[in-house]
């Protein structure tokens, strides 16, 4: 079974999908750059006890799998990628990863094709393993200060 398949769109649907693309691409940027931490402790002083915005990270007092990413991000958009790599170990390959599906969906929609995804138990297993993964090095060698 296939995970990607590529399909034939109009030319309305595609405008739709680079939109909804530059508002994504957008909202990361600028949530890298105005980091909100002061925003949330602000409004639930009594729930962050770390200087992050993670709630399991404030509540519970362990990191979740993407903990350090806006720290990552802001570092990686900024091209040190070995201090990207210190606040979170998969922000990279992730980052890069995400890249590459963008400029993917992008230059399709480009021609009037879109990727569908559609998930089989086999693939769901695998995105909860990867994503185990990333939370075990993350908790083990993330740094979130």
């Amino acid at each position: 079974m296939k995970f990607l398949t590529i399909e034939k769109i109009s030319s309305a649907e595609a405008w739709k999908i680079r939109l909804l693309l530059a508002g994504f691409i957008l909202f990361s940027i600028l949530s890298a750059v105005f980091y909100p931490y002061d925003i949330f402790m602000k409004f639930f002083p009594e729930y962050f006890r770390n200087e992050s915005t993670c709630i399991m990270l404030n509540i519970f007092g362990i990191p979740c799998p993407f903990c350090g990413m806006s720290h990552a991000f802001y570092e990686f958009i900024n091209f040190n990628f070995m201090k990207s790599i210190y606040y979170n170990p998969f922000s990279v390959i992730f980052f890069s990863f995400s890249a590459l599906i963008c400029l993917s969906i992008f230059v399709l929609s480009l021609f009037n094709y879109k990727l569908s995804v559609s998930f089989s138990r086999k693939s769901l297993i695998i995105s909860g393993i990867v994503l185990i993964a990333f939370w075990v090095l993350n908790i083990f060698f993330g740094h979130l200060s």
